[in-house]
């Protein structure tokens, strides 16, 4: 088993300094991720980000307790296979529903587009920011790293992704097809 790169945060809510983020890189609500040093003597590290421009982003960040859940989807199209990282937090007055879900679907017949998600499942830590509509962190989150995006790399290796017709119909038909709370369904029968 290789070695997990060590990232745990160790210096408290109140000394993160955010990164400059890339021009433009936020539009629109959602989950992102990118490759950003938050601590020097860690060096590089995947972390996600949720980007919200509305209000929500305040609901969001005063969720208490903050149980935040990862889990994956892959589902057939008429353009091919896709495969979709389900991102959710639980509400903290009934678990069993669903406070926030985002997900990520991710272009497997292009293996760079799944990179950034191999290097995080070598990271010992997930870092999770939230970001309201002025790149202010509203939150920060760390979360051991199990074997989620281990277990999902391995989903995509068993998917054709010489099927995949054209990338973006078939996320468009995923789309709508499929809102967050039908993907949130099936993750929620299929077990965390």
């Amino acid at each position: 088993m290789m070695n997990k790169h060590n990232n745990k945060w160790i210096h408290g809510t109140t000394n993160l300094v955010m990164p400059e983020l890339p021009t433009g890189f936020m539009q629109n609500s959602g989950i992102f991720y990118l490759t950003l040093v938050l601590d020097k003597n860690v060096g590089d590290e995947v972390v996600l980000i949720i980007f919200d421009s509305t209000d929500f982003i305040f609901e969001l960040s005063a969720v208490v307790p903050f149980r935040f859940y990862i889990s994956s989807v892959a589902i057939n199209t008429s353009y091919g296979p896709i495969f979709s990282f389900i991102f959710y937090v639980t509400n903290p007055r009934d678990e069993r529903k669903a406070f926030a879900v985002f997900d990520k679907p991710i272009d497997i017949s292009k293996p760079q587009s799944f990179e950034p998600w191999i290097k995080l499942s070598g990271q010992t830590h997930l870092h999770l920011l939230l970001l309201d509509k002025n790149y202010e962190v509203q939150g920060f989150y760390e979360f051991e790293n199990g074997s989620v995006f281990n277990e999902a790399l391995e989903i995509i290796s068993q998917l054709d992704a010489g099927r995949i017709i054209d990338f973006l119909k078939a996320e468009q038909e995923y789309l709508n097809n499929y809102s967050l709370l039908d993907l949130y369904a099936m993750v929620e029968n299929n077990g965390k």
